[in-house]
């Protein structure tokens, strides 16, 4: 019986968060079966949702044994001029990584503890930077541990080699692998893990944004008759670079997590948002920021033959609904931005499958909230089923 896989969103407000209604960026996989669970990035606070699961499927922050980060995204520039001076904010969002130092602290036991292997106890996966930035932080808060951590930094070959020598290794850290990507750019099945269902496969490639970003994809072995496959997205304005990735591995793309941080809301939905955000703003305010609109997750659902997309990363200027809410404008915004995604993506022709598409007034995207669990079916299924979606 093929293993049941789920998706839960720990995090899914932008860099402009934390908001009242929604945490930064994290995202849990459990796909394998054997009681582990695969994160996608870590921002402040990521710990304390673990503790704020609904109990009756809460998923526990000690199975998490690997972490893949997205990018680092350390601060921007705002250049300000008045008539009087020049100067510059700096504006720090490394809304995907900063809460691996205390999650790690969690995972990994305080040093009075039992030590369990050896072996790493959690391996992490994402771009340069990741090795000095866990090294410093720890280290400067004289963080230690019981058990063992490994950072395997994917590499382009433009990309500055951090050593994992025993001079530079953290206390608590074990030496990581540089994972160099392959002459088209991808990294290809760098991590595995092999469950009651068979063996699981992570890839990656890059995405356009104002830093360096990676997108992830997820599948299952060619070997099985219908593989599914995942494909996990960091911030991005385009995802044209990883199109072929997607199309050269097995399957067919039963879930897209893509981000939708800018949206363009008519005023006969919400006024005021109107008039602060017209549409030409908001154009700009993607393309300027690196980021995508609900219309572009959509037309990238279309031309991926996603079976389920789920909106994610939204922006601050939209907080979530309350839990059990029907009306009101929170409501009414939110509908809106699934509105524009589920239009773009019915109206996409899929461009990176020869087979025949599914039906289109099945597919509804989703926009994410905090805890929302998104099941992973292994049968075809062209919409996210309200009934397998639970807050």
């Amino acid at each position: 019986m093929p293993q049941k896989m789920t998706a839960t969103f720990l995090g899914t407000s932008s860099g402009g968060g934390p908001t009242e209604s929604r945490n930064c960026s994290s995202l849990i996989l459990d796909i394998v079966g054997d009681g582990s669970l695969w994160m996608l990035d870590c921002a402040e606070g990521t710990l304390r949702q673990f503790s704020l699961q609904p109990q009756e499927d809460a998923k526990s922050v000690l199975k998490v044994n690997k972490i893949f980060v997205t990018h680092m995204h350390c601060q921007s520039v705002i250049i300000c001029c008045t008539q009087f001076a020049r100067f510059f904010i700096y504006c720090f969002a490394a809304d995907h990584v900063m809460g691996l130092p205390s999650l790690l602290r969690k995972i990994l036991g305080f040093p009075d503890r039992e030590v369990v292997s050896s072996q790493p106890m959690i391996n992490l996966y994402g771009p340069a930077g990741l090795r000095a930035f866990l090294r410093t932080t720890l280290s400067l808060t004289h963080t230690k541990t019981a058990n063992r951590y490994a950072v395997h930094e994917l590499l382009t070959s433009k990309d500055a080699h951090t050593p994992c020598d025993d001079e530079v290794l953290h206390d608590s850290e074990e030496p990581g692998k540089d994972v160099l990507c392959g002459e088209d750019g991808y990294w290809r099945n760098f991590a595995e893990v092999r469950g009651i269902g068979g063996p699981v496969y992570a890839c990656a490639g890059p995405l356009v944004h104002r830093d360096p970003c990676i997108g992830f994809i997820i599948h299952e072995s060619a070997s099985l008759h219908a593989p599914r496959k995942l494909a996990i997205l960091g911030d991005t304005s385009s995802t044209a670079q990883l199109t072929p990735l997607l199309s050269s591995t097995p399957g067919r793309l039963s879930l897209l997590v893509h981000e939708a941080t800018v949206a363009d809301i008519p005023e006969d939905v919400d006024s005021h948002l109107a008039a602060r955000r017209p549409p030409s703003f908001v154009a700009t305010r993607a393309r300027v920021s690196g980021h995508s609109t609900p219309i572009d997750a959509g037309v990238c659902a279309g031309k991926w033959g996603a079976r389920q997309l789920v909106l994610n990363h939204i922006g601050s200027k939209f907080p979530a609904p309350s839990p059990g809410s029907h009306t009101g404008r929170r409501v009414a915004v939110i509908r809106e931005i699934e509105r524009q995604a589920t239009e773009a993506w019915r109206s996409t022709p899929c461009d990176v499958s020869e087979e025949a598409p599914a039906s289109v007034e099945g597919r509804n995207a989703v926009a994410a909230y905090d805890f929302l669990t998104v099941e992973v079916p292994p049968q075809p299924n062209d919409q996210v089923d309200r009934s397998q979606v639970s807050r």
